[in-house]
This record gives C-alpha cells, sequence and structure tokens, in this order.
C-alpha cells in the first residue's frame, strides 16, 4: 500500500486488542492511527527504550500517518504536590519521547484540570501549567512535533484558550473532543467551541454520545448531530486532523461510511 502521512482521518489504537491489529485495520481502510493507552505497554520495571521498542515492533509495515495520546492517567503536572507534581511532568516527558521515536507528527495531552470553582486553585494551576510548557514546548519545536491540548472537564472553551495565548509557539495547538464537550461542558455546543477556537484547532477526537457516559460511539449513536459540525468546520474554513475515538471495528466501519458524505475532511 502506498503510503500516505498526510491522511487527515485516524483512527485510534484502542480500536482493536492489540496496536498490531489496529494497525492492520487502519491500514486497510488507508487511515491514520492514533497510539493510546501507553501505560499498557509500560510496566514499572519497563524503561521509556523498551516501551518505543515494543510500538515500533507492533508498528512495522504500518506506513500512514501517526499521532499519539500522551499519558494521562492521574497526571497532574500542576499539582500542588511536589511529588504528584513531578512524576507528572516525567510522564509528560516520556510520552514526548515516545512520540518522537515512533515518528508521531502530533501528541495530545491532557490539561490535567479537574474543574474546580476555586478561583485562586484555578489561578495557580494555569501558572504552574504554562511555566512547565513555555520550557516544554520548545522540545516540539526541535523536532517539529505539534503539541496539542485537549478538553477533558474543561467547562467552556476559554480555559484553554487561556493556556493558548500564554504559550506562544508554532508547535503549540488545541485538540477538541466533540464527546467530552457533550458530557461535561453543558449549555456549550461543539459548534461554538470550533468557532472560538479557529484555527487554533489543529485536531479533534470525534464520537459521540447521549450526555450521560463517555461511550465513545459511532458518530450516529447520540445526541450530537455531526452534521451541523462538520458543516460548521467548512463554514469556519478548519480542517482539522480527526480520529475516530472509538473502541470497536463496528463502529469505526459505520462512522466512515457516514463520513464518506464529507469529502472535505480528507
Amino acid at each position: 500500500m502506498i503510503s500516505n502521512k498526510n491522511k487527515k482521518l485516524l483512527i485510534s489504537s484502542s480500536a482493536k486488542k492489540t496496536i498490531r491489529e489496529s494497525a492492520a485495520l487502519a491500514q486497510s481502510l488507508d487511515l491514520g492511527m492514533e497510539i493510546s493507552r501507553i501505560p499498557l505497554y509500560k510496566t514499572p520495571d519497563m524503561s521509556v527504550q523498551d516501551t518505543i521498542d515494543i510500538l515500533k515492533d507492533d508498528l512495522t509495515g504500518f506506513n500512514n500517518r501517526i499521532t499519539m495520546h500522551a499519558m494521562f492517567s492521574d497526571v497532574n503536572i500542576s499539582s500542588a504536590d511536589y511529588e504528584l507534581k513531578a512524576i507528572s511532568q516525567k510522564r509528560f516527558i516520556q510520552s514526548f519521547e515516545v512520540g518522537k521515536a515512533i515518528g508521531a507528527d502530533t501528541v495530545l495531552f491532557h490539561t490535567g484540570y479537574k474543574g474546580t470553582k476555586h478561583a485562586g486553585s484555578i489561578y495557580q494551576f494555569k501558572k504552574k501549567f504554562i511555566e512547565f510548557w513555555l520550557d516544554f514546548i520548545t522540545d516540539f519545536e526541535k523536532a517539529g512535533i505539534t503539541a496539542v491540548i485537549e478538553n477533558v472537564f474543561e467547562c467552556e472553551p476559554d480555559f484553554c484558550l487561556d493556556l493558548y495565548e500564554n504559550i506562544p509557539s508554532e508547535n503549540f495547538k488545541l485538540a477538541l473532543d466533540t464527546g467530552h464537550v457533550n458530557l461535561y461542558a453543558k449549555g456549550t455546543k461543539v459548534v461554538d467551541w470550533i468557532t472560538q477556537y479557529g484555527s487554533k484547532l489543529h485536531h479533534m477526537h470525534i464520537h459521540n454520545n447521549f450526555g450521560e457516559n463517555d461511550d465513545h460511539s459511532n458518530l450516529l449513536n447520540g445526541t450530537l448531530d455531526f452534521r451541523e459540525i462538520f458543516d460548521r468546520l467548512y463554514e469556519e474554513g478548519i480542517s482539522p486532523s480527526m480520529v475516530l475515538e472509538m473502541y470497536s471495528e463496528e463502529d469505526i466501519l459505520k462512522s466512515v461510511d457516514y463520513l464518506n458524505y464529507f469529502q472535505n475532511i480528507e
């Protein structure tokens, strides 16, 4: 199969039980793949290089585009606890190292924000986050990799936009998760996030739910209207990469069929 590094549509490596199987599915569909669930490939006694070697082996023969989801479980680089902050920042750095080694052009990070309403805590969180990234982003600039920040518990676009505005780099962009908006950002719509993010929007996780659980369902199974979402992207002239963040081949195939109507994302 001809290598295609420029595919803007990808599947998650969690689509199948193993990365090797997911890579085969992505290759058969001529789509890219986002590597996720890195902790599954890194036990306490393993080095980062061991993890890289495993991933490279599983990706043997895969010639399409690769992005990567950074480690995120219990990670908070802005923690007030020094030791928790240190290990969290280490996980971010390790994620960059893995992404660089496997040829990912984009690495996605969660902010670690848990939705506190305490103004002082929010200020301190953002301050520490920005301080770390102002130094960390230089690694991405040297490597030619884009770092993107994904919304999870953030209830409105301004939170991530504020981080973006204070980390001035062409290699620092925003990611938008449609399912998270539908679940956690009540009172806002995905199309509004798209408009406010504008050209800052580099990457998307697209999946559906009914606003009650993070189901990661196919694009037709939930309360989100993806025709409206794709129309807004077209109207705004935005063409981000998109990951079908679903965990079954059936959901991916249903979504791919649906997306065939929207040639502007190809």
